[in-house]
């Protein structure tokens, strides 16, 4: 069985620093769980106590039902793939994925068998008589990727193995890696700073901040459900618009008044019974910019609908990105490519209010 489960891990560094704070997380058999967030934010750090090659503070690790704080990472059946590949630069690709094997004195038929197998899973065969230097990044990361598939380890590790490759390539490798968790049916822990990676890859996502785990879900529960003000506005790209402003109630209507008094919104009925505590009080509100669209006939809805000038247009393919300025606003909206909007013109946008996301602006927590 390889369930993994931390229970209040920290991690304190000489100086005071604490890297992770009181971790709880518990990852299923055969589940793909990633550990995403910013830079400095605990992931890696996490990553490496379970891998044993960092120091455990406080809290426990337990793989499968064996506690593993002192058992040394030789012993934890567990494999890592790193981000700078790691391989011996003098080895061929055959004896770099041969080598954890052979310290560990396997037969020379069995590993000869698992090597093999790997590569041909990998569609490296053809590079198992090259050295690392004669490799391509993606190749490097494959061979990184084969040697410890061969290991067969209860649990697979990834510590932002493709930050080091070109966009195309780590789109492919991304649909690799799954279709690699699909074939292989291991649990898999892989941490990366890249949401997309996390939204595309992982059965649930675990985001951090500061040391502090903020959300575990699924990757449509945490854009559709975020818990908090972070949360909302790392998961979605581009951005979530957070708007700063006031409710504040008009003709039976709850309405959302910014800051600069130039945007006001009607809030969806399905949301009033929550905000009524907060009326004539600070809030904050999130609109992602998919959730504002073209005005067909460039028209105001009162209530609805914004109007600024544009100030830059970004082509995307299939959709337009446009990034406006309203009062103390910056505002980016992703619309469809049918006609591209003039730069400096005014432009009408519709905003879908019902799918709106309300912040508490002291605690930052989801409030609807």
């Amino acid at each position: 069985m390889a369930r993994v489960e931390i229970r209040n891990l920290c991690k304190v560094y000489p100086g005071g620093v604490q890297a992770v704070k009181e971790a709880n997380l518990v990852i299923q058999d055969k589940e793909f769980v990633v550990l995403v967030g910013p830079s400095g934010c605990g992931k890696s750090t996490t990553l490496r106590m379970i891998a044993g090659l960092e120091e455990v503070t406080f809290g426990e690790i337990y793989i499968g039902d064996t506690l593993v704080n002192d058992v040394p990472p030789k012993n934890r059946d567990i494999a890592m793939v790193f981000q700078n590949y790691a391989l011996y630069p003098h080895m061929t690709v055959y004896k770099n994925m041969a080598f954890g094997l052979i310290l560990r004195k396997f037969k020379k038929k069995e590993i000869d068998k698992r090597v093999r197998e790997a590569a041909e899973i990998l569609g490296i065969t053809e590079l198992l008589d090259r050295r690392p230097k004669a490799l391509s990044g993606g190749q490097r990361q494959r061979v990184a990727v084969g040697r410890a598939i061969v290991r067969q380890p209860k649990v697979f590790l990834f510590d932002e193995p493709l930050s080091n490759l070109d966009a195309k390539l780590r789109v492919q490798m991304r649909a690799e890696i799954s279709k690699l968790h699909q074939r292989l049916q291991s649990t898999m822990i892989y941490v990366t700073h890249d949401q997309v990676e996390a939204m595309t890859m992982g059965d649930r996502i675990v985001v951090m901040l500061d040391g502090v785990i903020q959300q575990v879900a699924t990757p449509l529960d945490l854009y559709h459900n975020p818990v908090n003000k972070f949360v909302a506005g790392f998961i979605g790209s581009p951005p979530m618009n957070m708007l700063d402003g006031m409710i504040y109630a008009q003709n039976g209507d709850l309405r959302f008044r910014d800051d600069s008094s130039v945007i006001d919104l009607v809030v969806p009925e399905s949301k009033r019974d929550v905000l009524q505590p907060f009326i004539d009080k600070k809030i904050t509100i999130g609109i992602r910019p998919e959730d504002m669209h073209e005005n067909p006939a460039q028209v105001m809805t009162p209530g609805s609908s914004i109007q600024a000038p544009v100030e830059v247009v970004e082509p995307m393919g299939s959709e337009i990105n446009l990034y406006i300025t309203i009062g103390k606003q910056s505002i980016t909206a992703r619309v469809k490519s049918d006609q591209e909007p003039e730069v400096n013109k005014p432009h009408v946008l519709d905003v879908n209010m019902a799918n709106a996301h309300f912040f508490d602006v002291t605690t930052e927590k989801t409030l609807v």
